[in-house]
């Protein structure tokens, strides 16, 4: 068990990394939430600009019903698939754009730096992370599309006053899984507790087929999980993770450019290194 982990976050004052993994907790979360009027209101998509939402969604073929459906059973739902012109957009800006290889990492570099998966120094370029995705656009219409976050509210409880957008590359290299771990390159099955109550929108922008950077969840593993595994660490090896759960509940998520998902990340789930292909994301974080 990862005690001493929870405690030191504890001490730094992250509460939520402590409760957030707990179901009951972040039920309760959502009925105090409900109950405040502050909750009642838009806050700001991000730090720190406002992003109202717009009239018209991108995902017409989508339904709040059918959607919160889907991710109480599954932890996933599909059908939020962006236009190609909005994803040529993103592709573009995050082509062209300064990365960094983690977040609040000074040094930057772009794309075309990148051979072979590594840096001109040698050093491993595992990702590719935009600092300011929401100088894009395409991205600043994804946070405000209302379908999206009427989903995403019907789901948490309570409408998303937290929307934290990633743009980020995940690029083909020989870098070694401990490499890859301590770039922050999420390889091991893990849930997410980065609120009391939360999801994610996650948006390919690069086709994703075998090889490619696949998304892998485990359905369904929101709940059900052990005492173990909620009061140890988030990471789970596979022979506690499938003595749990099922393997037949694995799901790898793989489309065309545009395939997009929301998704309950208290479930399992992990990124499947890109082996012949860099893979280009959005996701958004919403709590």
């Amino acid at each position: 068990m990862n005690v001493a982990n929870i405690a030191r976050r504890l001490v730094a004052g992250e509460l939520h990394y402590a409760l957030g993994r707990f179901e009951s907790v972040r039920r309760g979360y959502s009925a105090l939430r409900r109950l405040s009027p502050r909750s009642r209101q838009r806050a700001p998509a991000g730090p720190p600009v406002a992003l109202p939402t717009l009239p018209v969604s991108l995902f017409a073929g989508q339904t709040v019903d059918r959607a919160l459906a889907e991710l109480r059973r599954d932890s996933i739902a599909t059908g939020f698939d962006l236009p190609w012109a909005m994803v040529e957009e993103m592709v573009e800006f995050a082509t062209h754009s300064p990365l960094q290889r983690r977040l609040r990492d000074e040094r930057m570099f772009y794309r075309h730096d990148v051979c072979k998966g590594r840096l001109a120094d040698g050093s491993p370029a595992v990702m590719g992370i935009v600092p300011d995705p929401l100088d894009c656009p395409a991205v600043r219409r994804v946070c405000r599309d209302p379908l999206l976050m009427e989903c995403a509210g019907a789901f948490l409880g309570f409408p998303a006053t937290k929307i934290i957008p990633r743009l980020f590359w995940s690029f083909v290299t020989d870098a070694t899984d401990e490499e890859r771990r301590q770039l922050g390159q999420t390889i091991d099955w893990h849930y997410d507790v980065h609120d009391f109550h939360f999801c994610s929108a996650q948006f390919y922008l690069t086709d994703v087929s075998p090889g490619a950077g696949e998304h892998e969840l485990v359905r369904g593993s929101h709940h059900g999980k052990s005492l173990r595994m909620l009061l140890g660490s988030a990471n789970a090896r596979d022979e506690e993770l499938f003595t749990r759960f099922a393997r037949d509940r694995i799901l790898l998520v793989e489309g065309p450019a545009g395939t997009g998902f929301l998704e309950d990340t208290s479930c399992y789930h992990r990124a499947v290194p890109p082996a012949n292909r860099d893979r280009l994301m959005l996701q958004l974080w919403l709590s």
